[in-house]
Formats: C-alpha cells, sequence, structure tokens
C-alpha cells in the first residue's frame, strides 16, 4: 500500500494567507482615492453640457453673498477713519483775539489724545463759506461777521468714545471755548448698516449653500440611477458601501471645487469692470478710495464653503439612496 503522505521538502500547494503592513495599506488606499478622483473627473468631461450648468449654478450661487462680501469690506475700508475718530468742532467766543486763538489751538494740539488741530479765524470761515454757498454779495450786507473762529481737533486713530466725550469735556473748560459740537450720530448709523450688511451676507449664504446642497444631491442622485446596476454587482462581489460611495463623494467635491474657482472668476470680473466707474466717481469727490477686490482669505472661505456644501449634498443623496440598492437573489 503506498504511503500517502506528503513528502518533506516538497512544493506546498493551496491557498496561502500573506500579512499586508499598515504602509502598503495606506498606499493602495491612496491609490484607489486616486484612480476614483481622476475617474470621476473625467465622466464629468465627458457631459460638458450638463457639467457646465452645474458649475454655474453653484457658481452663481456663491457669487452673490461674495458680492455683499467685496461691498462690505470695502464699505469698512471707506469708512474706516470714520469709525475710530470723530473730528471735533471747537467753536471759540465771539470776538475772540487771533493770536489767543492760535495758541490756543496749539496747547491743544500738544496734548496727547490730540493728533492734530487746526485754527480757522472768522474771516477764512467766512471766505470759504462765500465760495461754498455763492452768497458773497449777500453776507457782505451784513454789519459783522456772524461766523466765530474754529479749532478742529482730530483724535488719533482708535479713540474710544468715552475718551472722545472725555475730550469734549476738556474742551469746553477752556477760557475761550464756546461750543464744542461732536457728532457721532452717523458714524454709529454707519456702523448699524454694516453690521445689517454682515447678517444678510450670514442669512444670504445659509440660504444659497441649501441650494447648493440641493443642486449637487440632485444631480448625485441622477448619477446613482445611472449606474444603478454596476453598485448590484460591486455589492454583489462584496464591495462595502464606503467603496460604493467614494465616486460619489468625489463627484460632489470635484462640483464644489471647480464651482467655487468659476465663482472666484465672477468676482474678479465685477470688480474689474466697477473699479474704474467707482475711481473715477471717488475722484469727483476729492477722494482717493479704490474699489479693492475680495481678499485672499474671503476668497478661500468661500472655496472651503463651496467644497463643503457640495460635499454634504452628494454624502446626503448617497446615503439616501444607497441602501435602497440591493444585490438581487
Amino acid at each position: 500500500m503506498a504511503d500517502k503522505r506528503p513528502r518533506q521538502g516538497g512544493p506546498r500547494q493551496g491557498a496561502s494567507e500573506q500579512r499586508i503592513g499598515i504602509f502598503h495599506r495606506l498606499q493602495a488606499w491612496l491609490a484607489n482615492h486616486q484612480l476614483v478622483a481622476v475617474e470621476t473627473l473625467i465622466k464629468l468631461l465627458q457631459k460638458p453640457t450638463a457639467t457646465i450648468l452645474t458649475w454655474l449654478v453653484v457658481a452663481i450661487a456663491l457669487t452673490l453673498p461674495g458680492a455683499l462680501w467685496m461691498t462690505v469690506d470695502n464699505v469698512q475700508q471707506l469708512g474706516g477713519q470714520l469709525q475710530q475718530s470723530g473730528r471735533l468742532s471747537v467753536y471759540l467766543q465771539p470776538g475772540s483775539d487771533l493770536n489767543e486763538g492760535r495758541q490756543l489751538a496749539q496747547q491743544v494740539g500738544s496734548w496727547p489724545q490730540v493728533a492734530s488741530s487746526d485754527y480757522i479765524s472768522a474771516e477764512q470761515a467766512l471766505a470759504e463759506f462765500q465760495a461754498s454757498t455763492g452768497l458773497g454779495g449777500a453776507l457782505e450786507l451784513l454789519p459783522e461777521n456772524p461766523l466765530p473762529a474754529v479749532i478742529l481737533v482730530e483724535p488719533p486713530l482708535g479713540v474710544a468714545p468715552a475718551q472722545l466725550q472725555a475730550l469734549r469735556l476738556k474742551l469746553e473748560q477752556q477760557p475761550l471755548v464756546d461750543e464744542v459740537q461732536l457728532d457721532m450720530r452717523w458714524v454709529q448709523r454707519l456702523l448699524a448698516l454694516l453690521q445689517l450688511g454682515e447678517r444678510l451676507i450670514w442669512v444670504l449664504g445659509c440660504l444659497l449653500a441649501l441650494a447648493i446642497v440641493l443642486v449637487v444631491g440632485n444631480t448625485v442622485r441622477l448619477s446613482i440611477a445611472a449606474r444603478e446596476d454596476e453598485i448590484r454587482v460591486i455589492k454583489l462581489v462584496g464591495g462595502t458601501n464606503a467603496y460604493v460611495r467614494r465616486p460619489f463623494l468625489y463627484l460632489g467635491v470635484w462640483i464644489g471645487l471647480v464651482g467655487g474657482l468659476m465663482c472666484w472668476l465672477l468676482l474678479v470680473l465685477c470688480w474689474w469692470l466697477l473699479s474704474g466707474p467707482v475711481a473715477e466717481l471717488s475722484q469727483l469727490y476729492g477722494s482717493a478710495f479704490e474699489l479693492q477686490p475680495l481678499s485672499a482669505g474671503a476668497a478661500l472661505i468661500l472655496l472651503a464653503a463651496a467644497v463643503l456644501m457640495a460635499w454634504l449634498g452628494a454624502w446626503w443623496s448617497v446615503s439616501r439612496h444607497l441602501h435602497h440598492i440591493e444585490p438581487q437573489a
């Protein structure tokens, strides 16, 4: 009877188990992500009309809050000095001596809480008023100059309202001073408008972010319906939900990324079209204001928000429809 035991030292037959290290697993995982990302982009480009329309919807939805953001930033830059400081008009008593008024202006200008002080005599104020109003002939008929001498006091930037009020009280205690005028209401109104604009950015941004989620979710739903048989086959051979979900998530990422870049291009185009007229208008008002584009930080925030919202829309759509697709027995 022949011996059926396997010979020692002979070749082994059958399946064998081989352990794969963590580095090789990570390398394979990254390679699969790279492959899926490239394949997803290629499939998007194979349908250029539908893809471009989806990108434009995302870009326009982001352009609206982005343009409002850019507007608020420019208004803040335009009124930055006005928000941080308020000029005080110090009216001297009628008939004040010219030399005494100039000495008081120099004295006030030497205070640490004052950046600069300019003395305007009564004659100079009358001449400027006649030039600006065109009432020179009527004013010459008056027996005396009705305008008092004025000291324009400019506090340094960043002075708190409480410090401005303290400076006002200190100026009112000077012997030659008749009245000190500090008008901060219009500055407070400007701040209120800026706060309203910022709140409007958040509200509009949230609504349009929801629109991006719904648009991307609908796009992914159509893609899932077109690949339903393929998904069943993948699940039949052992593919996990994470493996099936991966290309659709990259679909959302590509939609958000390219849509965000197109949004940035639209904002640059808007800035380029409006910068010339705004510069001409500011020159007519004697201002050196220039329209600034959206900052790099704000552009990155918009791009990251576009990618995140599109990814969330893809995740929501896949999670909603994937469990309905199961391999048939």
